[in-house]
């Protein structure tokens, strides 16, 4: 008897673990402005991770004409309610996501209650930069941005109208791989010297644009991240509970 309900155990776990969500998948739309030709405003950007690995797919609406994609990302407390305090210049990218070019070329995004951002992806295909990358928002003057990990854009060399895949691991946003865990997100094209634009991306925005203004964000979206796919630990546990309950069927045969 004792040994029959060890097995029952067993199954039981081994399962559970099998029956386990393999992946996770969603798609957020640009908010139809096209006041910069709709790179942005017409694009839509694809997440999706496997429980380790998130992977993003950006298609654009129009080229970005030297433009950057800003992706800003809440993935726990601590973040901000405003870039009003981002001053980095220390390079385009750092620019694009501080809204801050130098003295007199500063926009200002305000946050909505429920989304205070802690990270930003930031993100230009071509225009001499090539790159995207991933920092943790910090208040301060150049290089303050704390820059975590590049999210292996592609491809690079131009920023025309198309689409742009990027892919970086979700313990860079300090989340437990597996987890299923959620974080905001909101999006929108920034020049690489700060100035803001009225395009948007998984949300919205009221006020104007532009060096000296102030826009404010008024929606955003949630991502949940994946639960594993089944171990091989628990497919070996089904298998072997199989042979264990033939042999002791046999010897009491």
């Amino acid at each position: 008897m004792k040994m029959k309900t060890l097995l029952s155990r067993l199954m039981i776990t081994a399962v559970a673990s099998v029956g386990s969500q393999a992946l996770a998948q969603s798609t957020f739309n640009g908010n139809g402005s096209t006041a910069w030709n709709g790179a942005i405003g017409n694009a839509q950007l694809s997440l999706s991770d496997n429980g380790t690995t998130l992977s993003g797919s950006l298609t654009t609406g129009a080229g970005l004409s030297g433009n950057a994609f800003v992706l800003y990302l809440q993935s726990g407390a601590g973040g901000f309610s405003s870039t009003s305090g981002f001053n980095d210049n220390g390079d385009s990218l750092r620019s694009a996501l501080s809204q801050y070019g130098g003295t007199g070329e500063q926009s200002i995004m305000n946050f909505s209650g429920g989304f205070a951002p802690n990270y930003a992806i930031a993100l230009q295909p071509g225009a001499g930069i090539n790159f995207g990358g991933l920092w943790q928002l910090a208040n301060g003057g150049a290089n303050s941005q704390n820059f975590i990990t590049s999210i292996n854009l592609a491809p690079t060399g131009s920023d025309a109208q198309g689409t742009y895949t990027f892919s970086l691991s979700l313990s860079n946003l300090g989340l437990t791989p597996g987890a299923g865990q959620s974080f905001e997100l909101f999006g929108l094209q920034v020049s690489t010297t700060g100035y803001s634009s009225p395009e948007a991306l998984g949300g919205n925005m009221s006020g104007t644009s532009g060096w000296g203004n102030t826009q404010t964000e008024t929606s955003f979206s949630t991502y949940t991240t994946a639960v594993p796919e089944p171990s091989s630990t628990a497919l070996w546990m089904l298998s072997g509970i199989a042979g264990m309950v033939f042999v002791m069927r046999r010897r009491s045969a």
